[in-house]
Parts: structure tokens; C-alpha cells; sequence
């Protein structure tokens, strides 16, 4: 490794760790070139894997043969020798636009539509007194209905000009680096160019619009307080108002003819109490109200009253009987109609057209009323002129390296989902970028777990991992002096301090000479006596030919495990999530299986619980040498660096986008 450290990343320093790397010797001393077990850099490699899911992770190969009468789900791994483009500041012709006439159309018509929504409202049904409250606190409420709105979609059409163009990248060159992009993938940028004034579209609501009416009687606070109908200055002695006055009005709730504490009144003389009928001191004909001629004690209010306020609708200065009152914020003035003078009936419930007569005779009509509401509407809408799309080639990674000579290794794995989760797709793929430069180093945006941790659905996966901004280099296999070696050991502990948190790595890498049984027979079957196909994986296979048989298993004994191992703790909640990476690489094959792991903090003092996430069985592989020379065919050299006017030359890649995603080596990580 080297002996620089990444910014922001420091040594633990807290315990001996084991580097083998220097040593003269480890194991049982069998070796072998990692050019000769990975994928040799300079040729064109095409792999298929039988790929085992979580839930298929415990199955062998011929146990799920026998068991699903198919195949594992597959997954092809194909390197791109000549894939990349380096982008300099001396190529000014990455940016250059070249006008796509197939694409290009003036006057285009586009047809559109514009959504107008009216405003919402509730109509009042009904007012009722609401007696379920404190007395105190006793009001109307309203009986709404639900949300009352319209909508109208009205379609129209647009005359655009249609251009395309296409360039290498849209941005400014970088100053220094590698950028890489893939020629055969690209992305496109639609720009709208507006005009200057838009197209409005109106549309006027009507609606029968049920509120409250204008004289909003239950809002208003009583200031009449001497009850005589016009307005008085204050008084200095407490005076009546020389009317009999009867029971102050009242909703007898339980019917027992009399005003208990918490049955609602109208107060009508502002002094908070329930008064009763001023009493009658000739009463000649015996029936308990005023009648002509009878004669009473007519009481004031109890309270020397000051100028009575009143609420000058009229502007003229003066205070008029029907203005003996302020306007309220809440619906708590119960309402009596006075038809009768002398028996007023209290108003409980008001529906829509409702009426009420003041005791002075004034008639008030529609409490409540009915109203035609028109609600008018008006939406801008964009006047496109034209719309000029960009198609730029989709970026693979930038590398801030001063060596442009530097070539990588791009590899490209797909697979399809037979029953993708949320947030997976039916068909998946995953680039990766690898180096080789003393060790086998792997390109990616480092990712780490966001502070709540714990992610076991793919979805959540998906969310729960931030990434970093710049690509870094990540040794996946170490060598000494590029041999892989049975007995290396190398293991790391750093602090990445990033914006989010501070995480404690703790990685280890080992190697073991090993044998490996996959499913990676070249001859998959033969033909009997009969001329018939028998496979050697399941002699019951309906194979039509031998290359229809499905894998058979093979032992392949050149070969060594690497298992790599990383712990990730955030520092401070000291949640743990741990990723086990086990590879059996094969001479002349690469990869020829490999198992991915995971794992999350567990309760304290209960062993390390590492779930089987993903497995690849080596299927098929083909691998046809480049020869290049020169400069570019030096030894270990990964990828053929293409200069612009080379582009032609690059493959096709099925226009595929590159999305960053976190992997365990070679393996996407959904967690389960």
C-alpha cells in the first residue's frame, strides 16, 4: 500500500496490525501471477455466472436443479477493452454541437392540456348551538358540508421548433485528470426557450354558495344595555327603561319550565346574569304578563351603565337603534325572534333562509342565505418558441490523476431480476473500474451508511447510503510484486472523518490456496447410442442439443480464496455494518465463484451473525486476446485509451447509463 493517507482518513493506531506484504515467504508457499487468475487486462472477457440470491443462498447448484426443474437466474460479466475516452484541455471538440437533422423539425404542433381548479370551499348546512360545551364556552357551530370545487382541463396546441444536438459532454473541460465517458451511452437535456408573454387561460366557477348573511347577528355583542331600543349616554343613577320586560330568553333543557345554571340566555341588559320577568304590581286580569293598564316595578340593570357603544354602519355620526352593538369574533349571541313581544322563542337551530323579528320589530331576513358564488380562474401558461435538446455522452467517472497514460479495466455485469424488490428493476447492471498498479485497485465513490443505520429491505438500501462526491482508488486484491500467495494477510484500521460522521474502517484481506466446484463444465453433455443428448448435470434434461444441457459441476484445483473483510462503525452511536467478500479466483478463468455477506450491529454478547446475501457459480467463459503494441501494450495494461477522433471506434453497450451503486467487490449490495 501506499504510504500516503487520503485526506480526512487517519490510522487508528490502536492495535498491531498484520501486513504480510514484506515477507520473503507465508503459507505453504504456492503462488501464482494475479494477472493469470483475474481477468487478463488486455483482453476482451465474457463470463456467465449462475447467480444465487439471498433467498436462494443455501441451495447448491444441483439441489437447485433438482429442486426448481431450471436454472439459476443468470448473470453475464463482459470487459470493454477499448472503452475509454480520455477528455483533455486540448480537445476542443468535446464540446462541439453537431445539429441531428433525423431528430430536428420546424413547426412542430405539440398538443397539451392546462388543468384550472376552482377555489375550495364548505357550504354551511345549519347552525347549531352547541350545548355539549361549557356553559361558558357554549357557541354555535356550523354543519358543514364536505369540500365543494370544480375543475376543467382545457386542451390546446403549441408551434415549437424541435432541435437536436449531439455532443461528446455539455460542461466546461476539466483543467487537469482523466475524464472517461462511454460513447455509446447517452443522456439527453431538453432546454425550453420561453416567449415573453404567455398564454392565459380563464375559466369562471359558478357555484349556489350556502354562508352566513350579512347582518351576522351571532356575532354581534349586545350594547343596548338599559333594553329600550335607542341609544342612551351614561347613566348616573340605575334606571329601568319603562317597558314591562319578561323572562330574559332561554332554552329550558330539560323542560321544567324554569332557568337552571347551564341552560343558554339571550343577555339582553350586559350585566352576565339570567334575569327574570320585572314583576307586576297590578295585574288585572290575572294572567302573569303585561297587559294594558297593568302596572310594574320596572328595575334597572344593576350597574350605572356608560355611554352606550354602538357600530356606526351608516357613517353619519350618529348612533341608530339597529347599531346598539360591536361585532364579536366568535358565533356565541344566541339569537331570539320576537314575533310574539311577549312569549320571544329562542333559535336552537338556523338553517339556510331562516328569519328573525327584533324586539324593536325589525325584521331580519336569510341568516343564512343562499348566494350565486362566481369564482373566476386564470393560469399562465408557458408560450414555448423552441425546445433544443442536448445528447452528451454519460460520464463515467473523472479521475484527478496527472499519469493520462494510466489505462483501467472496464468491466460491465448484468442480470435479471426474476422477482425484483421495491426499488429494484427487472434488469440490472452494474460498470465497474479497476487498475493495476502494484495491487489490483477498484474505482468507486466510497459509500457509508447514513446515522439511523440498519437497512434490510432494498429499498431502504437504496436511501440509507450516502456516497462521496470524488471517485477514490480501493485495493480489492493485494499482491506482492504482483503474485498472489497463499498466507497473505493484510489488514487496515483507519478514521474517515466526513460531513456526516466520523466511521472507524477496520478491513482484512487473506489468501489461501484453494479448489472450487462450479457448475463451469466446457462439454455440458453427450449423445448415447439413440443420437440423443444426455447432460451431465441432469440426465433427464430435455436438451435438443448439447449446448442446450445446463451447467455440469467441475473441480478446478490452481486456485486461491480471497477473503476480504470490512466493519464499518460510526463513531458516537457505534452502530457496526460488516461486508464479507469471499472470491475463488481460477488460473486462465478468473472468477470462478464468489459469495457476499452481511451483517449489522448485534445485541451485546451475542455472536457475529453474517447473513448469505448473493453467490456466483462460474458458467461459461470466452476470452479472446487484443495484442496491442506500444505504449498502449504494455504489460499490465488495463484499457486502450481512445482519443476523440477515435471514438468510432468504441463498442456498443446496450445504452446503459452509469449509476453509482455500492458493491462488495464485483457484487451489487442490496441487503436483504
Amino acid at each position: 500500500m501506499s504510504g500516503c493517507e487520503e485526506p480526512g482518513k487517519n490510522s487508528t493506531g490502536e492495535s498491531q496490525l498484520t501486513n504480510t506484504l514484506g515477507e520473503a515467504t507465508v503459507g505453504d508457499g504456492t503462488e501464482g501471477l494475479l494477472i493469470d487468475y483475474f481477468y487478463g487486462l488486455d483482453n476482451d472477457i465474457y463470463a456467465e455466472f449462475y447467480r444465487f440470491s439471498m433467498s436462494q443462498f443455501e441451495f447448491s447448484y444441483s439441489s437447485y436443479l433438482s429442486l426448481q426443474h431450471r436454472t439459476p437466474p443468470l448473470l453475464t460479466l463482459q470487459t470493454f477493452p477499448e472503452y475509454l475516452v480520455e477528455i483533455t484541455p486540448d480537445k476542443p471538440e468535446a464540446t462541439h454541437r453537431t445539429l441531428i437533422d433525423s431528430l430536428t423539425q420546424r413547426g412542430a404542433v405539440l398538443k397539451d392540456s392546462v388543468l384550472l381548479t376552482s377555489t375550495m370551499f364548505k357550504n354551511i348546512e345549519s347552525f347549531f348551538w352547541d350545548l355539549d360545551a361549557n356553559p361558558d364556552n357554549q357557541r354555535y357551530k356550523p354543519n358543514n358540508s364536505d369540500w365543494i370545487f370544480s375543475t376543467i382541463k382545457v386542451a390546446y396546441s403549441d408551434t415549437v421548433d424541435q432541435i437536436a444536438y449531439a455532443a461528446v459532454v455539455d460542461t466546461p473541460l476539466i483543467d487537469e485528470g482523466v475524464l472517461f465517458v462511454d460513447k455509446a451511452e447517452w443522456k439527453d437535456t431538453t432546454f425550453q426557450f420561453i416567449a415573453d408573454e404567455p398564454v392565459l387561460f380563464r375559466e369562471v366557477f359558478t357555484f349556489e354558495r350556502k354562508q352566513i348573511g350579512p347582518d351576522s347577528l351571532m356575532y354581534r355583542i349586545n350594547t343596548d344595555c338599559n333594553d329600550n331600543g335607542m341609544w342612551d349616554p351614561a347613566e348616573t343613577v340605575d334606571v329601568g327603561n319603562g317597558i314591562w320586560d319578561p323572562d330574559e330568553p332561554y332554552y329550558d333543557i330539560d323542560g321544567d319550565g324554569a332557568r337552571d345554571l347551564d341552560e343558554p340566555f339571550e343577555d339582553r341588559n350586559c350585566n352576565g346574569t339570567w334575569d327574570p320577568a320585572e314583576t307586576l304590581t297590578l295585574d288585572q286580569n290575572g294572567n302573569g304578563k303585561w297587559d294594558p293598564g297593568d302596572q310594574f316595578d320596572d328595575r334597572g340593570n344593576g350597574i350605572i351603565d356608560s355611554d352606550e357603544a354602538y357600530t356606526d354602519r351608516n357613517h353619519n355620526g350618529t348612533p341608530e337603534g339597529d347599531e346598539l352593538y360591536l361585532k364579536g369574533t366568535v358565533p356565541k349571541h344566541l339569537l331570539v325572534t320576537w314575533s310574539d313581544s311577549l312569549t320571544p322563542q329562542v333559535m336552537m337551530t338556523i338553517y339556510p333562509g331562516d328569519s328573525l323579528v327584533s324586539r324593536w320589530g325589525t325584521v331580519y331576513h336569510d341568516l343564512l342565505e343562499v348566494v350565486t358564488y362566481n369564482d373566476t380562474q386564470v393560469v399562465e401558461v408557458n408560450n414555448i418558441d423552441s425546445l433544443v435538446t442536448l445528447y452528451t455522452n454519460e460520464v463515467i467517472a473523472r479521475l484527478p490523476s496527472e499519469d493520462r497514460l494510466q489505462d483501467y479495466l472496464i468491466t460491465k455485469t448484468e442480470w435479471e431480476n426474476i422477482n425484483p424488490g421495491p426499488g429494484q428493476e427487472a434488469r440490472e447492471y452494474d460498470y465497474l473500474l479497476f487498475k493495476f498498479d502494484d495491487h489490483l485497485y477498484k474505482v468507486a465513490q466510497p459509500s457509508y451508511f447514513k446515522p439511523y443505520g440498519y437497512y434490510w429491505t432494498e429499498s431502504q438500501v437504496e436511501d440509507g447510503f450516502w456516497y462521496k462526491p470524488n471517485f477514490e482508488e480501493e485495493v480489492l486484491y493485494y499482491t506482492a510484486n504482483g503474485l498472489l500467495r497463499d498466507g497473505e494477510m493484510v489488514e487496515e484500521e483507519y478514521f474517515d472523518t466526513t460531513a456526516v460522521a466520523i466511521y472507524k474502517i477496520e478491513k482484512s484481506y487473506q489468501v489461501d490456496a484453494d479448489a472450487v466446484e462450479v457448475p463451469a463444465k466446457k462439454v455440458r453433455g453427450y449423445l448415447n447410442n439413440n443420437g440423443e443428448v444426455v447432460c451431465y448435470a441432469d440426465e433427464t434434461w430435455p436438451a435438443t442439443t448439447i449446448e442446450d444441457c445446463p451447467g455440469a459441476d467441475t473441480t478446478f484445483t490452481e486456485c486461491f480464496r480471497i477473503t476480504r473483510e470490512m466493519t464499518m462503525t460510526m463513531v458516537g452511536s457505534g452502530v457496526e455494518y460488516g461486508e464479507r467478500n469471499i472470491t475463488w479466483l481460477v488460473k486462465g478463468l478468473g472468477i470462478a465463484k464468489d459469495e457476499v455477506y452481511v451483517r449489522w450491529s448485534e445485541f451485546p454478547g451475542q455472536p457475529e451473525t453474517w447473513i448469505g446475501f448473493s453467490r456466483w457459480e462460474l458458467g461459461k467463459f470466452t476470452s479472446s486476446q487484443l495484442g496491442r503494441s506500444g505504449v498502449l501494450g504494455k504489460l499490465m495494461q488495463a484499457a486502450q485509451v481512445v482519443k476523440l477522433r477515435e471514438l468510432d471506434r468504441i463498442p456498443e453497450f446496450n445504452n446503459d447509463p452509469y449509476r453509482t451503486r455500492r458493491t462488495a467487490g464485483l457484487q451489487r449490495v442490496y441487503l436483504p
